[in-house]
């Protein structure tokens, strides 16, 4: 009964959507945008990801004289084979840069545009911990991160393995919260916590005296927007100059669309970003099987 009624709320969603850009669904060319909000408990429920993302979707349509119809991804390792197959329903996907840059490495996708802010993590020990670099972390060393699917966990990894360190077999340890972590480090069960940089400094400036950092990962974009190459090159370029027209526009539209992302500016894209990220899942991906 609740995949029926979310089925009717996403034609109702779809239906408002042409009726929002004043297009006719008959003589109109459409383009579908898959999104993929990430792999947070509920984040990908298809009512959370219309609601959220509606409004951008309405914006690309007004900007671009193509109407933009949206396609929740539930299952992203299904879209992904399904994408790789060529027999994807969308042509436009949103989402995060691990599984961005897989569908730009595997599928046939390029970039659009990324967004402005950089994702890092910071490596987190106890005050009176004998870790006071990178430098000082070692095979053995214990360390807490997040799930290997999140950009956050190949991070750490890429960071790992450029500074020449092996974890030993159980050293990794994968955990599904940031309190989660915080209590691992702070009983003695790891020795670092791998924690987003925001979240660090404000655990850190909120007790000194039990927690401290000791470096950072590398960054990379939070999301970004791409297309397939079969979308033509005209009308990437029209999707990519609305997007980053999204970024100061004082519509109302604009405002609405800003303000459902929750997501900070976008810049355009460069390929050579994507080809780092792909280093990085292929480094977490190495890491993941010692």
């Amino acid at each position: 009964m609740s995949n029926f009624s979310g089925s009717i709320r996403n034609a109702t969603l779809a239906f408002a959507l042409i009726a929002a850009t004043g297009v006719s669904a008959e003589t109109t060319p459409k383009l579908t945008l898959g999104v993929f909000p990430g792999v947070e408990p509920g984040q990908s429920e298809s009512f959370e990801v219309m609601d959220r993302f509606l409004p951008l979707a309405h914006y690309l349509s007004s900007k671009i004289g193509t109407q933009v119809l949206l396609l929740p991804v539930r299952v992203p390792e299904l879209a992904m084979k399904s994408m790789v197959q060529g027999d994807a329903s969308y042509k436009l996907f949103f989402g995060p840069m691990v599984f961005v840059s897989e569908a730009v490495k595997k599928a046939g996708f390029v970039p659009i545009v990324v967004e402005e802010e950089r994702i890092r993590g910071v490596f987190v020990v106890k005050q009176d911990s004998k870790l006071q670099s990178l430098k000082d972390l070692g095979p053995a060393t214990r360390i807490a991160m997040p799930s290997p699917n999140l950009l956050l966990s190949n991070l750490a990894d890429d960071t790992l393995a450029q500074q020449h360190i092996v974890l030993q077999a159980g050293a990794r340890m994968h955990m599904a919260t940031v309190e989660g972590m915080v209590l691992a480090v702070d009983t003695g069960t790891a020795d670092v916590a791998v924690i987003r940089d925001r979240s660090a400094q404000k655990i850190v400036s909120e007790q000194p005296s039990r927690f401290r950092i000791v470096g950072q990962t590398v960054d990379a974009p939070g999301f970004a927007l791409i297309a397939h190459k079969q979308v033509a090159e005209d009308m990437r370029a029209k999707l990519r100059r609305a997007a980053l027209a999204l970024n100061k526009d004082s519509s109302a539209l604009a405002v609405e669309a800003r303000t459902a992302l929750k997501t900070s500016p976008f810049v355009a894209g460069r390929d050579d970003e994507f080809l780092a990220l792909q280093r990085v899942t292929n480094t977490s991906a190495l890491a993941s099987l010692k």
